[in-house]
C-alpha cells in the first residue's frame, strides 16, 4: 500500500478584523460590528438605537432660502411669518422680536403675554410659522427665526404692516353742469388685500347699487395692493349736489363736495366743503341707525 506523504501546510492568511461592541452600546456584536466595518454605508431607513437615523447624524440643519423674507400685512389682518428648516432632528425652532430681542416662541411654546403671537407647525413638516393676529403699526420690523444647533442658525424675516387709505380722484369739490354724466372714483391705496366693500354716501343717505335714478357703483382691482370704486351719476340734476362719501370697509372713509351749476350759480353753494372731513367707516355705518332708533323710541314714548 502505497502512503501519501502530505504536502506543506498553506500559509494561514490574515485573520479578518473582529468588531467588539462599547461598553455602553446596546448593539449586539454582529450589529456593531457591521456598523463600524471600513467602507460600510447603513441605508437611509436605517435607525440606531443608541441615537437617530443615520442621515440625521450627519446632517445639520440648513434654512429653505426660497422662503420669503419680507412680508407685508393690513393693518387689523393676521400676518404669517414663514421658516422653513431641513433637518431639524432634535433642535428648537425659536422666534425673536428684533426691535427688543424679546423671544416670543420656542418650539411650539408663547414666551410673551400678547396672546396675538403662536406659534404654528404641522406634523411631519419643514413649517416653523409665527402668527401675529390683529397686526399694529408697531409690530412692523425684523423678526429672527433661530434653530438651538452649535452654533445656532438664523433667518430673518422683515413684517411690513401698513394702513389703507382712501382718496376720491378731483378731491375736495367738484364742478359739473346739469345734466352732464360723472364718475367719481375712490381710490383705495396700501390695500394688500382687497376691501369686502365699498359703500357710497350721498350726505348721509346710502347709494344703493341697483338705483333706478341712474346711480351705478363698480369696485375694481387696478395695481397691486390698490383698488377702485367707481360711482357713476347720469344726468345729473341741482338736487344731486352736496357731499359724497366713499367708505371702504378697510379704510377710513374719504369724502367729496359735488356742485352742480345750474346756469352760472352753484347749485350747491349751501353746502360747505369739507376737505379735511374723515370718519371710520364701521362708525359711520353703525352709529347712524342706532342714533336714529334712539330718536324714534323717544317719540314713541
Amino acid at each position: 500500500m502505497t502512503l501519501f506523504q502530505a504536502g506543506p501546510r498553506p500559509e494561514a492568511g490574515p485573520e479578518p478584523p473582529h468588531y467588539w461592541p462599547d461598553e455602553s452600546s446596546t448593539l449586539g456584536h454582529g450589529q456593531k460590528a457591521l456598523v463600524d466595518a471600513p467602507g460600510y454605508v447603513p441605508p437611509e431607513d436605517f435607525v440606531d438605537p443608541d441615537g437617530l437615523t443615520s442621515e440625521s447624524n450627519h446632517a445639520s440643519p440648513t434654512f429653505d432660502e426660497s422662503t420669503k423674507r419680507a412680508v407685508t400685512t393690513q393693518l387689523g389682518q393676521t400676518a404669517y411669518l414663514h421658516c422653513m428648516v431641513n433637518n431639524l432632528g432634535d433642535k428648537t425652532v425659536s422666534w425673536i422680536r428684533r426691535t427688543d430681542f424679546h423671544v416670543l416662541t420656542v418650539g411650539m411654546e408663547t414666551y410673551t403675554s400678547d396672546e396675538r403671537f403662536e406659534a404654528l407647525h404641522t406634523p411631519k413638516t419643514n413649517d416653523w410659522t409665527l402668527s401675529i393676529k390683529y397686526t399694529q403699526l408697531k409690530d412692523s420690523g425684523p423678526y429672527e427665526c433661530q434653530v438651538s444647533s452649535d452654533p445656532k442658525i438664523s433667518f430673518f424675516v422683515n413684517l411690513t404692516i401698513v394702513e389703507a387709505r382712501a382718496t376720491i380722484e378731483g378731491a375736495p369739490d367738484i364742478y359739473v353742469k346739469s345734466g352732464s354724466n360723472i364718475n367719481l372714483t375712490c381710490v383705495i391705496s396700501q390695500s394688500p388685500v382687497p376691501p369686502a366693500f365699498v359703500f357710497w354716501y350721498h350726505d348721509d343717505r346710502m347709494i344703493n347699487y341697483d338705483s333706478a335714478r341712474g346711480q351705478m357703483i363698480a369696485v375694481q382691482k387696478a395695481l397691486e395692493g390698490t383698488a377702485l370704486s367707481k360711482l357713476s351719476i347720469r344726468g345729473v340734476q341741482p338736487s344731486d349736489s352736496g357731499n359724497y362719501t366713499c367708505c371702504p370697509s378697510n379704510a377710513e372713509a374719504t369724502s367729496i363736495t359735488l356742485h352742480v351749476l345750474n346756469g352760472e350759480k352753484p347749485a350747491a353753494m349751501q353746502h360747505d366743503a369739507n376737505p379735511g372731513h374723515s370718519l371710520s367707516c364701521s362708525l359711520y355705518s353703525h352709529c347712524i341707525i342706532p342714533i336714529l332708533s334712539i330718536f324714534i323710541i323717544l317719540i314713541l314714548r
